[in-house]
């Protein structure tokens, strides 16, 4: 496969940074090991004199994206049979209520649960948690899928019961150490703040511009670390991520991350009938941000701007980081943005594909 034409990826984010979609942003395509485009684009701020242009090692706010790691590492405690996917939540929170909710709802957002959890962020941590383990569910779990941030809130305190670590520290054993995950991080050193790209003017709660500290509201009210939020990264950190979420095939064995089996049944639809594909953490087949990305793609996106894409019948991964909030959040048009990196990444697979059957021939 070529690498994809860059004046293709070039055009779509600077028509995207012209349009004021975001300030800048980094833009990764790879092939399992190779890389076939990476590169910077802008800036991480508008105006002067704060313009710090960005770089491929610039570290974002990855948002909800966040939520694919305490996936995953949920999963990991389940590949060593510490955590039952049809458990109840309560097996192994007992102050949570909702007997009937289980780790597969929360994994697949079907819990039922509905609780904005940023009309919470001026409670404090435990006055947030305790409303959240009082939440019932406002319907039958099972029955709808609502993406909440409430299940992978629910999830991360899973993981850190379980493993008996804070979940920063669990994330870091089960993600990061073993993946050689070397910047990505909860509550980022205020040395690395000149890498980092800030996020949006929180006039109402914090007063300033949200740099460095997480931006979700009710993730800074729990100290930074949460299930839902709070993870800052490189577009080099989840290239190895996405990576190790790759399925195994005669020719690419794999790594020894995960079993084939758990990514087997993470990226199979666990929804269906429903109204949108999910499965154990991942988007299936969203065209919202995916476009025209074959069935059976996976990928997540996040508040502040970042998106994830894996299409493994051709075995690509995209990766777009962006501070699309800054600096105020708008409509979310960055996510036909990645729609588009993902049909100019195909088109190049089409061209390839059509010169071979011609050398064929």
């Amino acid at each position: 496969m070529p690498a994809v034409p860059v004046s293709a990826i070039d055009t779509i984010v600077a028509d995207a940074i012209a349009q004021r979609i975001f300030p800048g942003a980094v833009v990764r395509v790879a092939r399992d090991t190779i890389v076939l485009h990476n590169a910077a684009y802008g800036a991480t701020t508008y105006d002067a004199p704060e313009r710090i242009p960005v770089t491929p090692t610039t570290i974002y706010d990855i948002a909800s994206l966040t939520k694919m790691f305490t996936a995953t590492a949920a999963l990991r405690l389940y590949e060593e049979c510490l955590i039952d996917l049809e458990a109840p939540v309560g097996a192994y929170l007992p102050a949570f209520r909702a007997h009937n909710v289980t780790i597969r709802h929360l994994l697949t957002h079907t819990s039922g649960l509905d609780l904005r959890l940023s009309t919470l962020c001026r409670s404090g941590r435990d006055a947030l948690l305790a409303t959240v383990y009082h939440t019932l569910p406002a319907h039958p779990p099972g029955s709808r899928v609502a993406y909440t941030n409430i299940n992978s809130l629910l999830l991360g305190e899973i993981v850190a019961t379980v493993s008996g670590q804070p979940l920063d520290r669990a994330i870091d054993a089960l993600i990061c150490q073993p993946l050689g995950l070397r910047h990505t991080m909860f509550c980022p050193d205020s040395a690395l703040l000149a890498r980092i790209a800030p996020t949006e003017f929180d006039d109402a709660w914090r007063g300033r511009l949200v740099h460095g500290t997480v931006h979700d509201e009710s993730a800074y009210a729990l100290g930074g670390v949460a299930g839902h939020a709070g993870l800052f990264s490189t577009a080099d950190d989840l290239w190895r991520f996405c990576r190790a979420w790759l399925p195994p095939t005669p020719d690419c064995a794999g790594g020894s991350f995960l079993q084939p089996e758990t990514i087997a049944l993470a990226t199979t639809n666990h929804t269906s009938g429903l109204t949108l594909a999910c499965g154990l953490g991942w988007m299936l087949d969203r065209p919202n941000f995916m476009g025209p990305a074959p069935s059976g793609s996976y990928g997540h996106t996040g508040f502040t701007g970042p998106a994830l894409v894996i299409i493994p019948q051709h075995r690509v991964i995209i990766i777009v980081l962006s501070n699309r909030v800054h600096p105020r959040r708008s409509a979310p048009r960055h996510h036909a943005v990645t729609a588009a990196i993902v049909a100019a990444t195909l088109d190049s697979i089409t061209v390839r594909h059509r010169e071979t059957l011609h050398t064929l021939a």
